[in-house]
């Protein structure tokens, strides 16, 4: 099948007005400078089995695209050596439904082109969450967020994706729809094949439909905003939250050098160079307990200022720092990273990331989940000083994901660490469930 068949064939099945094949118009879709053939928008399942079924037939290339957020993650699409594969943008935006939801049980099963800031406004008149504070939500689709293995600053109190999801509906390589998982808490023993397309980047199936567990909404919430002069105060602050018994939902720790002016906007009037906001959820009293305790606990730490959030201050101060790892708007001259290490690891990794950085003059933001272990860095100068940068943290820091990064370097560098201990396990189940290589070839780590 070749192009022209092909684009005759998914706008018989989709409709012509949801299929894009004019480069000025697939131009907002290109990759790497790369503008893709065909720009499909199904409408429901069976039509996505059908576009990707047709996809397969003419040995294209698929593109699996929720809202665009995470898209400049990865390396550049390995295509055949004479370029003559067409490449097909599967979009999901249209895949809006609620197909299940059942409040007094806590789950909900939707389709996945909804959007983070839509789900939210969909079971918040429920008193119920999905806590995982996804960066851009108005764009984020919640099939990217899983593709991506998204996770926010309140995985500290409630987990991550993998505990809040109970099943998953994909189309696979071939067209067929299959299932993973179920719509309950509690589902049956044997292979939990849901947990294969966490993070997959969309590089076995395209996910089209997901369970959740959903979480009731805090009774009362509020911030405590701690300034600090040094490194090392904020994490003596950051310690003794480890060894309370206080059970924060999100302690994030942030920094900024070399002329990054991010903290200030966060919070108004914060002049300090390093701070550590700590989130409280839940009973009222336990939040007035963490209100109280954690401002004696950042004075004595060192902290020059404290300050107590509540209601819009509090939920402005939070979209802000869940937008702080996003890479959309990425500039031309920046690289953002994602870190993972021990928590008890995460003081000295970002140490070495603010010195290897002032080595080379580089403005350095650190946004870290404190307790967690993880951290989103962004850094930004030219292209022979990120690359610099990038090898000096690599070699200390395995686990160091580039989430973006200027076009002229991208693909030189390791952009998913060093290679994972299951790599041999990864590329035979990519071979196996996609035999093809139609969905994301090359992008991945497999």
């Amino acid at each position: 099948m070749d192009l022209t068949a092909l684009s005759r064939h998914v706008s018989e099945s989709v409709g012509a007005e949801h299929v894009l094949n004019d480069p000025a118009d697939c131009a907002r879709y290109a990759l790497c400078g790369a503008t893709p053939n065909l720009v499909v928008t199904p409408g429901s399942i069976g039509e996505m089995s059908q576009v990707i079924a047709a996809a397969m037939s003419a040995n294209a290339i698929v593109i699996p695209w929720g809202g665009g957020t995470r898209q400049a993650q990865g390396y550049s699409l390995t295509t055949d050596s004479e370029g003559q594969r067409p490449v097909l943008v599967a979009r999901t935006n249209r895949l809006t439904r609620v197909v299940e939801h059942e409040p007094a049980d806590l789950t909900i099963k939707v389709e996945t082109g909804m959007t983070a800031t839509a789900f939210d406004a969909l079971v918040r008149p429920h008193g119920q969450m999905l806590p995982i504070d996804a960066p851009l939500p108005d764009h984020t689709t919640l099939g990217g967020m899983i593709a991506a293995a998204v996770a926010g600053p309140r995985r500290l109190g409630y987990g991550t994706l993998r505990d809040l999801l109970l099943g998953v509906t994909v189309v696979e390589a071939s067209g067929r729809v299959s299932k993973a998982g179920g719509t309950v808490v509690k589902n049956v023993s044997g292979y939990d094949m849901m947990k294969l397309y966490l993070g997959s980047y969309g590089t076995l199936a395209i996910i089209v439909e997901a369970s959740f567990k959903l979480i009731p909404r805090p009774r009362a919430s509020a911030t405590v905003w701690c300034a600090f002069e040094s490194h090392t105060a904020a994490f003596d602050l950051i310690d003794v939250l480890h060894s309370s018994q206080l059970t924060p939902v999100a302690a994030e720790y942030l920094a900024q050098a070399g002329g990054v002016d991010v903290l200030g906007r966060l919070v108004n009037g914060c002049t300090m160079p390093y701070a550590v906001a700590v989130r409280a959820e839940g009973l009222p009293a336990a939040v007035e307990r963490h209100l109280r305790d954690i401002p004696q606990f950042a004075t004595a730490a060192g902290a020059v200022d404290a300050q107590i959030l509540r209601d819009a201050a509090h939920d402005l101060l939070w979209a802000r720092i869940a937008d702080l790892p996003q890479t959309m708007e990425a500039t031309s001259d920046e690289m953002v990273m994602r870190l993972s290490c021990l928590p008890s690891e995460l003081a000295r990794a970002l140490q070495d990331a603010a010195t290897i950085a002032e080595r080379r003059d580089l403005p350095l933001l650190i946004d870290a989940h404190a307790l967690s272990g993880v951290a989103y860095l962004r850094v930004s100068g030219a292209n022979e000083a990120l690359q610099f940068w990038h090898r000096e943290m690599l070699a200390r820091w395995p686990r160091l994901i580039v989430l973006a990064a200027p076009a002229a370097i991208s693909d030189d560098l390791a952009l998913w660490g060093s290679d994972p201990v299951g790599l041999n396990l990864m590329q035979r189940i990519k071979r196996e469930f996609d035999p093809r290589d139609i969905l994301n070839p090359g992008r991945f780590v497999v």
